[in-house]
Formats: structure tokens, sequence, C-alpha cells
């Protein structure tokens, strides 16, 4: 071995320890080519080198130095490198490989054990990496208590150890944790413990991936556009690896996904399979190729769907992902399905077949009834759908992945609706009323806000056909709130059009009740398949093409009907006539409009928005389409509470009687032409 060969190793060393790591990778490979080294000299090297893919997080190569420096080690009996070689191996805790990566684990647990020669440093430092992986594979293998107490006892040794940068990243994995229990505020607080530490110590990469767990939090909780702004902040970092850009490119796709911007999703899906080859250890793809081939089946892109889902499939067998095979083939047997392509139907049915006994996994039994509900239900027998019925409840009632809830939940209800048209029977309606609050508190309980959206409407086009014509309309306004808030802005625009639509056929609705229509005439009326098809996966949200409303009036006033400003957009206008209509509208529900449960009234050809400040109502009158007259009417809502100047003078024409003016005062005119003209 030539002789400046140790030397070059210690300046390896230090480049790896300032976190130079590829310089590093550059002086072993250069050693590397010198000439001929020792067995032992081999060794260190690829510790070495193992020590700093796994700071790179590119654990495929991570886990081949692991391989060959096991093998090595063990030939040499240097047992601390067999323990550092067994720390390598057990990186890709996602591999589905959980046994195998515990019993590496266990193993270096074990031989760390048995050591006596070596200092207690060492035995604390790899305590703490062997706790940091066990609580991820505990993760992954779904036992959260294991994998906090793991963490926990990882994060007090590297806190003793005064090793900054494993500290922040154990926060970062106990936020993980905490964060897919639900437990949103000891997940904040943890990650923002870890970002912390990261900006004090300069690591820019570890604060980026601190900022892309961040934006998961809000992502989850339904904060869609805070979670945007998370990760363009995180994308924005320097320097930048691999993992920071997948994990944001998985998150910025999710958000697409859940807004329904389908195209914008499909292109930050697309990019993570540019990462599969790095992150090959992982089987990180699969889940990414399911959402394709989702996405494809929703917009009934149904060859490109059937070449992705097939492919995610393959490699889920590889990894034995249960979870996957089972979404990757129920999203093929929608497609057969849908196509009426019966044997490849049957093939994957009779692939999901040969696995409950065998695995005995849950995820897999429930969605074969889900098939096998699908193919009978085809038949058109009826004792063949009452088979149909009793798989579904099943299935319904013991599923606990989303994916397999929503397949079976939306199939039932989807179901019952066809028996209602079919016998015109309201007893019916007693199935179905508790499944779509039974479909609601799941969605509430898990954060699925595109759910509980579609549940709400669900509800309200339920209520229409029961002829609850105020129920319907108060959850169209939760529905569209919800959507909202959540920043769904397709599925808000959607439910306003919805809601428009059902003002244009009120008087359609009123005829139906006078003369006791059969259901299947409120149901064709109702329009029910698209909520359905949505929450199969099946239909795109579908938002109206916007066209600005055409302004009419703009009101304030009390619940007494007093009147503190009023401005019309209309040069020629009957104004007394249109305000004695406002009113007259106003004086039967004026006790919902204050409760927030009525946004919106038709008076003839006109619609009146109205949003409750405080103690006061403003109303904007207008002809078109609502959506875009609501936006306006929320911001001057808002503009108006927040200027101090027309606030007082508001509350003090309460007490005087006066009347504001368009320049009185003047921020009042200023903020009705910015947002109006």
């Amino acid at each position: 071995m030539p002789e400046s060969t140790p030397k070059d190793l210690r300046y390896a060393e230090s480049l790896r320890r300032e976190g130079k790591f590829l310089e590093a990778l550059k002086v072993i490979d250069d050693i590397e080519k010198k000439g001929t080294l020792t067995p032992g000299d081999q060794l260190s090297l690829l510790i070495s080198k193992g020590k700093i893919y796994t700071l790179l997080q590119q654990y495929p190569e991570s886990v081949k130095i692991g391989e060959l420096a096991y093998s090595l080690s063990k030939r040499l009996e240097r047992v601390p490198d067999t323990i550092m070689a067994l720390i390598f191996r057990s990186n890709p805790v996602l591999l589905g490989q959980l046994e195998r990566v515990l019993d590496y684990l266990n193993e270096a647990e074990y031989l760390l054990n048995s050591l006596t020669d070596v200092s207690p440093n060492f035995i604390s430092r790899q305590k703490a990496n062997i706790l940091f992986r066990k609580a991820w594979a505990h993760f992954f293998d779904g036992n959260r208590d294991g994998a906090i107490e793991d963490a926990l006892e990882c994060l007090d040794l590297q806190e003793k150890l005064g090793n900054k940068n494993e500290v922040a990243h154990t926060l970062h994995t106990l936020g993980h944790i905490y964060l897919f229990s639900n437990e949103f505020d000891l997940a904040v607080d943890y990650v923002s413990r870890g970002l912390r530490i990261f900006e004090e110590i300069g690591d820019p990469i570890g604060g980026a991936l601190i900022l892309n767990k961040l934006g998961r939090i809000s992502f989850v909780k339904g904060d869609l556009n805070k979670a945007l702004a998370y990760c363009k902040k995180s994308l924005s970092t320097r320097p930048i690896n691999a993992l920071v850009k997948y994990n944001n490119y998985t998150l910025l796709g999710d958000i697409y996904h859940a807004t329904g911007e389908l195209d914008r999703a499909l292109r930050y899906y697309k990019r993570i399979l540019s990462f599969a080859e790095q992150f090959s250890g992982t089987g990180i793809d699969i889940n990414t190729k399911i959402l394709i081939g989702t996405i494809y089946v929703t917009k009934r892109e149904y060859e490109l769907a059937i070449d992705i889902l097939k492919s995610g499939l393959m490699v889920a067998r590889e990894v034995n992902n249960p979870i996957a095979i089972t979404s990757s083939l129920l999203g093929l047997m929608l497609i057969y399905h849908q196509m009426d392509l019966r044997e490849e139907f049957k093939q994957c049915l009779d692939q999901l077949n040969e696995y409950p006994e065998k695995f005995k996994f849950r995820v897999i039994s429930n969605g074969y009834r889900i098939g096998k509900a699908w193919l009978l239900l085809k038949s058109g027998r009826s004792h063949n759908r009452a088979k149909a019925e009793k798989l579904l409840k099943q299935a319904v009632q013991e599923a606990t992945n989303p994916i397999i809830y929503h397949y079976a939940m939306s199939e039932l209800c989807e179901f019952y609706l066809e028996e209602l048209h079919l016998f015109n029977d309201p007893e019916i309606l007693e199935e179905l009323n508790p499944l779509t609050i039974q479909l609601l508190n799941y969605a509430k309980e898990r954060n699925l806000y595109g759910t509980l959206t579609e549940a709400k409407l669900l509800q309200a086009k339920l209520a229409l056909i029961q002829m609850k014509f105020e129920e319907a309309q108060l959850l169209l306004t939760q529905a569209q709130r919800v959507a909202e808030l959540h920043g769904l802005n397709h599925m808000a625009q959607k439910i306003s059009s919805e809601y428009d639509n059902y003002l244009e056929k009120l008087n359609e609705w009123k005829n139906l009740k006078a003369k006791d229509a059969p259901i299947a005439e409120r149901l064709e009326l109702a329009s029910v398949e698209g909520v359905i098809e949505r929450l199969q996966g099946r239909r795109v949200i579908d938002p109206p093409d916007l066209i600005d409303e055409e302004p009419i009036l703009l009101l304030i006033m009390d619940n007494s009907g007093a009147t503190y400003f009023s401005h019309t957009f209309a040069e020629e206008l009957a104004y007394s006539d249109l305000f004695s209509s406002v009113m007259s509208a106003f004086n039967t529900i004026m006790d919902e409009i204050f409760s927030n449960s009525i946004d919106r009234i038709k008076v003839k050809e006109n619609t009146i928005l109205i949003n409750p400040v405080e103690s006061f109502l403003v109303c904007y009158v207008i002809k078109g389409q609502s959506y875009p007259g609501l936006q306006k009417l929320s911001h001057f809502s808002k503009a108006i509470s927040e200027d101090t100047e027309i606030w007082k003078m508001l509350n003090k024409a309460v007490q005087t009687g006066e009347v504001l003016e368009l320049e009185k005062p003047q921020s009042l005119g200023i903020i009705v032409n910015e947002i109006f003209k």
C-alpha cells in the first residue's frame, strides 16, 4: 500500500466530518486507483464510503458497501466494522423487507453488547445509529409505540454525545411519526426544534428536509396554500440534494392531485420516477406509479393507466407490498370493469384470491370482496346483487386503508342509488343516509378534505331528493366553504355551479314536490352520478369556465334591515323595486343568513350574494355566475372590517342613522373600485 494512503484516508475523513462528501469520495476513489491495498485498508475505505453514502441518502450504494464490508469484516474478525456494515445494510427500511432489516439491527446490537475493548463513545454512537434505524423499521411495520420509544432513546443518546446534526435528524424522525399518528402539535414541535438546530449549524439540506415536513403537515391538516409555500421555500435552498427534490415533488404532486389539477400533478409524479434508479433500494416508485395510474383512470386514458399499473404491480410483487398489490389490481379491475373486458377482470380477481389465505392481509381480502362485488353486479341478477351488497358492507366495515375504504363506500352508495332508481322505495334512504354520515366522519378523522367536500355535496343531493330544500342549501354552502378553506378551488367552483343550478331549477323542484314525483325523476334532476364517479376515481372535477358576473348593487345593512351603505353599478336601475325585492327575500330567512347557513338567494333573474360580518350584512346583487362574485364579496368584507376608519363610521352609523357614501370615507370608494371595477 502506498505510504501516502493513511494520510489521504485521514484527509478524506476530515472532509466527511466537514460535510464535504463528494470531495471525500473523490479522495477515496483516488486512493483505490493508486495501487494494491491490503484487506484491512480495503475495509477501512469501504467503511468510510459507507458513512458518506448513508449521509448522502444514497441507500442502494450504502447497502452494496455494507454487504462487501460485512463479508470482509467477518473474515478479518473486525467486530466494530461488522457492526458498521450491518448498519449500512439496514438502511433501506422502505423495501418491504422489514424483518430482514430488524435481523441486521438485532445482530449489530448483539455484537455491540459483546464488545469490551472499545471506547464508551463508540458504543453510544453505534447504539444511537441502531436505535435510529429501528425507529424507522418499527414505524413502517406499523409499531408506532415501538418507533417512538426507540426514537426518544436515540434522541437522549445523541444529545448526550453532543451530535447536533444527528439530534436534528432524530427530531425530524419523531415529527414524522407523530404526523402519521395525527398528533400535529407534537409533530410541529419536534420538526421545528430540528429546523432551529439545522439553521444553527448551517445545514441547508437538513433544513430543506424539515421545511418539506412542515409542508407535509400543512397538507395533511388541509392548508394546501401553506403546504405549497413550504415546498417552494424548501426547493429554493442551496445546495439541494435528490432526496429534498424527491420529497418536494411528491408533496407537490399530492397537492395538485388533491386540488383536482391532474395535469400538474402528473408532471410532478413523473419527475419522481426519474429518482427510481437512485433510490431503487427503497421501492419508492411503487406508490407513484399507482398514483399516476389512478390519474390516467380518472382522465379515462385507459391504455396509459394499464401500462403504468402493471409496472407498479410488478414492483409491488417483487417487494411483497400487499397494499400496493391490491391497489394496482383494483385499479386494473376498475379499468377492465369500465371497458367490459371480463376475462382480464377475472384474471386480476383470481390473482387477488390467491393472497388472503396465504398472507392473511386484510387489505387484500377487502380488495377481493370489492372486485367480486363488481363482478356480481355486472350480472344484473337479483340474488347476485344481494351477495354484492353483503360483500361491500363487509369491506366498508373492515377496511382501514383509505383507498380500499373509498372503493367500497362509493360502490355501496352507488348500489343503493341504483336500488332507489329501480324500486322507488324511500326506505332505501334509511340505508343510504347513514352511509354518507359515516363517510363524512371517516373523512374528518383522517383529514381527507376532498372526500369530506364530496360527502357534503352527496348529502346535499340526497336532501334534495327528499325535498328538504333548506337543508340542501345549508349543505351546499358548507361544502363550498370546506373546499375554499382547504384550497380545493376547482371543487369550490364546481359546488358553486351546482348551487346556482339548483337555484335556477328551484321551481322545477317545487313542482316535483307538489306532485310527489317518483324518486327516479328526483334522482335525474339531482344528478348524483358525478359525485359518485369522483369518489370512485372515475371522473375528473369539471369546474365551469369562470365568467365575471354583472354587478348590480352593493349593500351594507344590519339584521333589522337598516341600510348603512348602498351603491348601484348600473346607470339605469329601478333601485326601490330592487331594494324591496332584496328585503322581501331577507325577511323570511334572516336568522339563517346570520348563522352563516345561506350565502345566496335567487330573486327573479338576479342573485343576492350574502356575507355576514359581525353585526352587519354585506350583500352583492349580481347577474351571472355566483363564484366570481362571492370571491369579490369576501375580499370586500375583509377589507372593510380591517379598515379602521370605515369600521368606526359603520358602528357610529348604527347609533346616528348616518349613511356612508362612496367617497365618505374616501377609503371606501377606493376599496369598491379596486375590487368590483
